[in-house]
């Protein structure tokens, strides 16, 4: 048998048969293709700055357009728009206008005073309520059965005290009787004696069944008013805007987390009182002075102005925002007005004050950071249904309260730039909502 050396079998292996047309083979070394992805990566990075500098020069806008990056890609500069605010009568000539949100001057929520679990309740939202009335009521069987042991107890121990009160004139007749006979020598002193104390240990025990009565009495009365607690009631006339807790689940005074169990049963507003929480900047305070009408314009009832009156300025500033908390009345509300609603507030000038409006006119309203000035006159940036930005002049009246009069020029449907920077004609943006 021939054994195959491993010399042998490299020969055999480096053997190959040449075909016609076939070149002879080489031992050159093939090409590496990592050399080839270098130089691809090479290339790439010299295309790519080259577009970063033709866009940095702008010459890229006026490239060929299969040159351009497509706008879905490119970088889109944010822009924040508001849209005018057209005004007529007193509240186009408002001293200062806040935002701010409906909320009852009366608002609460109703819980039980003891810990207990909800047996019934028996309002949802929506449900007018009157002071006093049950809104609902937590399992009480235990407090029932000891309020009827106070009452059973209370029962005997005024049985026992009318009881007595016959023993004491019983008493007081043998006493009375003793004393005669001892006056008129008929009996001795020591059975006079005896008669006495008898009468005056009854006497005495008198006193303490009264004190009994007393702490029966009590013990009733704390008896029910345990179970008065188990009762929720209404402090005040208002409408159940939130129910809080169900049948079933468990209460805790003070609301002391969902842990331990729910702190209320019903939240209740007055939403005949209702007013405006807003907030005024620290530089126009001056201007709101309290007992002064407003006018408040609620987004959920856009077809009616309500009447309002400041009813208070809180002597507390807020650092982080610059502005004091201000309570306006609102005097004629009505059903469609409910708390957390947001409105605007236009506090009016005093009646009779000069720069009272004498008509109804339309009268356009818009930021006045929204008009920039350059070379002298005033325009601002308008944003059209592709988001692209135009420039328009405008013609401006008065500023009050960061707001500037539009006198011609602009539209109420109108998408306005409020603070532009920066911007060119035709741009493509990134659109903020005011």
């Amino acid at each position: 048998m021939t054994t195959t050396t491993p010399e042998k079998r490299d020969a055999l292996a480096s053997l190959r048969i040449q075909r016609p047309g076939e070149s002879a083979p080489t031992n050159r070394p093939r090409k590496s293709w990592f050399r080839r992805l270098v130089a691809v990566a090479l290339l790439a990075g010299l295309l790519f700055g080259g577009y970063m500098a033709a866009t940095k020069t702008g010459w890229i806008a006026s490239a060929p357009k299969w040159l351009q990056v497509p706008e879905m890609i490119q970088k889109r500069v944010e822009v924040r728009v508001a849209k005018p605010t057209v005004e007529a009568g007193r509240s186009a000539d408002a001293l200062v206008v806040a935002s701010g949100y409906l909320e009852s001057r009366r608002q609460a929520r109703i819980g039980a005073r003891a810990p207990g679990r909800i047996e019934v309740v028996y309002v949802e939202e929506g449900s007018v309520v009157t002071k006093d009335q049950v809104l609902a009521i937590l399992e009480h069987a235990d407090l029932d059965a000891s309020l009827s042991a106070s009452r059973a107890s209370l029962s005997r121990v005024k049985s026992q005290l009318a009881e007595h009160e016959i023993t004491i004139a019983q008493s007081k007749r043998d006493y009375e009787r003793a004393l005669q006979l001892w006056q008129s020598k008929s009996s001795s002193e020591a059975e006079f004696d005896k008669k006495k104390f008898e009468y005056d240990s009854m006497v005495a025990r008198l006193e303490s069944m009264k004190a009994e009565l007393e702490l029966a009495q009590a013990r009733v009365s704390e008896s029910e008013q345990l179970r008065e607690n188990m009762f929720v009631h209404a402090p005040f006339d208002g409408t159940v805007i939130s129910k809080d807790a169900e049948v079933g689940e468990s209460i805790m005074p003070g609301g002391m987390g969902e842990a331990s169990g729910r702190g209320s049963v019903v939240t209740i507003a007055d939403l005949s009182n209702l007013e405006v929480d807003c907030d005024v900047k620290e530089d126009f305070i001056s201007r709101v002075i309290e007992g002064n009408a407003a006018e408040i314009v609620v987004d959920a009832v856009p077809d009616r102005r309500y009447q309002g009156l400041v009813r208070k300025i809180i002597p507390m500033g807020d650092r982080a925002k610059a502005t004091i908390k201000v309570k306006v009345a609102i005097t004629d509300a009505d059903s469609r007005l409910f708390p957390e609603m947001s409105c605007t507030v236009y506090f009016l000038p005093p009646q009779g004050a000069a720069d009272v409006s004498a008509n109804d006119n339309p009268r356009m309203f818009v930021p006045e950071t929204a008009i920039p000035v350059v070379d002298g006159s005033k325009h601002a940036w308008l944003i059209d249904a592709e988001n692209r930005a135009h420039r328009n002049s405008v013609t401006c009246g008065t500023s009050r309260d960061g707001r500037i009069e539009i006198l011609g020029g602009l539209s109420e449907s109108d998408r306005v730039v409020v603070n532009p920077s920066g911007l060119s004609e035709g741009q493509l943006v990134k659109v903020i909502e005011n």
